[in-house]
This record gives C-alpha cells, structure tokens and sequence, in this order.
C-alpha cells in the first residue's frame, strides 16, 4: 500500500491492543490503540484523534493486516480521519472503524459514512448512551455498537439493549476489567465482551490443584529437573491425555514431519525437551477441568503465549549478548499469568515448579533484565505509555518504540498462527 508522505514517523508511536471476545471466548478482533509517546504531550495522538496516515503507516510498515489474519481490528477515528482519502488504504474487509457516537450525528460523517460502506467498510459506534433520531441513520448501517459497562447503570444498559435489537449493530460490552463485570455483561445480555477481564487473578489460598494439573507440574518439574528420557517416557504413559495431545501435536503441521509419529518415545525425541517444556507450561492455562481447551478458545492462553513471544523477541533485540536469555524470557512472560490460570500465588507456583534464581526474581520482583522485559510488556497490555516510557529509560536505550511495535506485530502473527498449526 502506498502511503501519504506527510505521515509521520512510527519511532515515537505507541501500539495498544485489546482484545474482543465472544461468548464462547474466542477471539472476534483487537481494538488498536496508536498513541504518541513523544515528550510534547501537546502532540500526543490520543485514541480518538488518529490521524489517518499514522494509521495507515503503521498497518503497512507493521505488517498488521496479515499479523491480524481473519480477525477485525477496531481502529478508533474522529471525523477528520474519516474524512481522509487516506483511510481508503486501509483492506475494507479486516477492519472496523469505530467511531464516536457523539460525532457520527454529524451529517457530513453520516454521508461519508454511507460511502465507505458502499465501498465494503464496517463500523462501531462507541460510547452510546442513547438511541436518538439522528443516530438511526448509522444504527442501521454499523455492524458493532459498543456500551461502556462501567459509565452505565443495568437501569440504563436493559432498555438501551432492548432498542438496539430493532436495528443492526451487534452490541458489545466495553471496559470489561474484571470477572464480575462480565458476569454483569452475560447477564444483561451481551454477547461480546473488549477487555482483558480473563486475566484478572483469583487467588484462593491453601487451594488444590486438580489431578490433571498436578500431573502436569509434575512433568514440568521433571523437565526442568532434566530428568532421563526414560523417565519423561513412563510419566506421559501415565497421563493418557497428555499422551494423546503430545502425539497430536507431534503430528500437526507445525512440526511438518513426512512420516507420522505413534510412539511418545519417538514424540519425546522429535519435539525436543525445550519444545515440550514450552507446550507444558501453555496447557496449564486449559480449564480447571483437566480438559484441554484449544488456544483458538482460550484468550488466557493465547495472552501468555503472546507474552512469552513478546519478551523472547524484546530479549533477542535487546540482550544479543545473552544467548540463554530469550528462552528464559519467553518461560517468564507464559509464567507471568499463571495465578490467573491456576488460583495460586505466584510464590507457591514457583515452589512446585522449581524455577531457578533469575526467573523467579523478575516473576516476584521484577528484578534484572527479564523484570525489565516484563515491565514493558505489561505497560503494553496495560496501555500504558507513560509506564513504558520510564522502563525504557531503565534499559538505557537497547530498543526504541519502533522496534517494540514491529515484535508486537510479530508475537500477534506468531499467535495467530499457533492455533490453526496444532488444529
């Protein structure tokens, strides 16, 4: 795609994201956040004034259209990024412009509006709060709508709902922080939820882990311990569902073998322990169930997975020297989540799998280089530009913005592409 020559450069650009989920819990799309990060905060590029070339830059620079692959990406846009010719560079069938209610009454933005639909374009409308006469023009058009769960009141959300169902906008539940807010949510009717309410820990003291979690701990422990094959071999028999998925996922095409695999040995000894160990830990985020829920269904999945892709690239950029570091820093990004997956204080976690001293000071304490690694990545999760800033004035200029952004790309693709390869 061709891009304006006034858009400026992405070194100072800070990328946000957020995900959108059904009620199944798989993913619909993120909502992109673009701000700048520059010290003149008077030219700060806020969630809602994205110019369309900062826009378009980043999708084309990032690679961000086929980092997203199927899913929609909400990008926020004022009336005047909507006016812009530039955002017709944008693919019409990935992304959603999401657009202010209180702006798109405006009968210019209507207009425009009703031609880039006719050119395949989709909206959002955020923020509502009313259904009004000089809204119904583009409630009939918009494909979401979205209603700020924690500025409305059930008094106000049940017959607002109850109106938007005479139009087309599927409604969405945004600023769902927490596990009550979208219990809230399902309640009320919603069937779409943005926000990162699935990573919020619930930490129950003295809790007890099922039998299906405790075997896989115990293999993780084991592995960590480098305990002989024919060890790792006899515990996986005596996990028959372990067994299988070890198999499976042996047999995918991420492995792209010739001839198809039957043994564990045989699985053990073509995956590597290093590969095992990383699949390992990803299965502690299935349901408490012990039955295992695919990362295409499973958002705490792929954000620990995302996490751990983040900091392992963020490492190899930024601590070149280090070889031994990218692997620990993608083992403390997928680690850093697991209260939120297992209920249990990070202390106890480490405890049961034994980490060594590196690792389990960043995961504590955020010491070191890998605390360091975290801190930026949960700024990002946390959209926080500010906070990233300060730690990347702690790292003493090992990466700038640009470079931060291009991994994020990078980990989202590699997400992305992690559930259909082991489907």
């Amino acid at each position: 795609m061709s891009i304006p020559p006034s858009a400026p450069a992405l070194t100072s650009l800070f990328l946000g994201r957020q995900p959108i989920l059904d009620s199944t819990q798989a993913l619909v799309g993120y909502q992109l956040l673009f701000r700048d990060s520059s010290e003149n905060r008077a030219a700060q590029v806020q969630p809602g004034m994205a110019t369309a070339d900062v826009i378009c830059k980043a999708f084309a620079e990032l690679g961000l259209s086929s980092a997203l692959g199927s899913n929609k990406v909400f990008v926020i846009v004022d009336s005047v990024a909507l006016a812009s010719d530039a955002i017709e560079l944008l693919p019409a069938n990935g992304v959603v412009f999401d657009l202010p209610a209180s702006v798109a009454v405006e009968p210019a933005v209507v207009a425009r509006c009703q031609a880039l639909g006719q050119r395949g374009y989709t909206f959002c409308l955020n923020d509502l709060t009313r259904v009004s006469e000089e809204l119904v023009p583009l409630l009939k058009q918009a494909m979401f709508v979205k209603l700020n769960l924690q500025h409305l009141p059930d008094g106000v959300l049940r017959p607002l709902l109850s109106q938007l169902a005479d139009f087309r906008p599927l409604p969405i539940a945004s600023h769902v922080e927490t596990h009550a807010d979208y219990e809230r949510a399902a309640a009320l009717g919603f069937h779409f939820f943005q926000g990162y309410y699935f990573a919020e820990p619930t930490v129950v003291e003295g809790k007890q882990l099922d039998p299906a979690t405790q075997g896989l701990i115990r293999l993780i422990k084991r592995l960590n311990a480098d305990a002989d094959l024919d060890e790792i071999e006899r515990i996986f028999k005596s996990e028959a569902a372990l067994a299988v998925n070890l198999l499976r996922l042996t047999n995918s095409a991420a492995v792209g073998l010739r001839t198809r695999v039957t043994s564990v040995r045989q699985a053990i000894t073509v995956l590597g322990r290093r590969q095992i160990l990383r699949w390992l830990q990803l299965l502690l985020y299935s349901r408490p169930s012990g039955q295992y829920v695919g990362i295409e269904r499973n958002p705490l999945m792929q954000l620990a997975a995302f996490k751990g892709n983040f900091m392992e690239r963020l490492a190899r950029r930024c601590y070149a020297d280090q070889r031994d570091l990218p692997e620990a820093a993608f083992l403390c990004g997928l680690m850093s989540l697991m209260p939120a997956a297992l209920g249990l204080p990070m202390t106890d976690i480490i405890e049961q799998i034994a980490l060594g001293p590196q690792l389990s000071l960043a995961l504590l304490s955020r010491e070191g280089e890998l605390g360091l690694l975290l801190d930026i990545t949960d700024c990002y999760d946390s959209d926080d530009p500010e906070g990233a800033e300060r730690v990347l004035a702690q790292m003493g200029g090992r990466i700038n913005r640009e470079t931060l952004n291009q991994c994020l790309a990078e980990s989202i693709a590699w997400v992305q592409t992690l559930a259909t390869e082991v489907a």
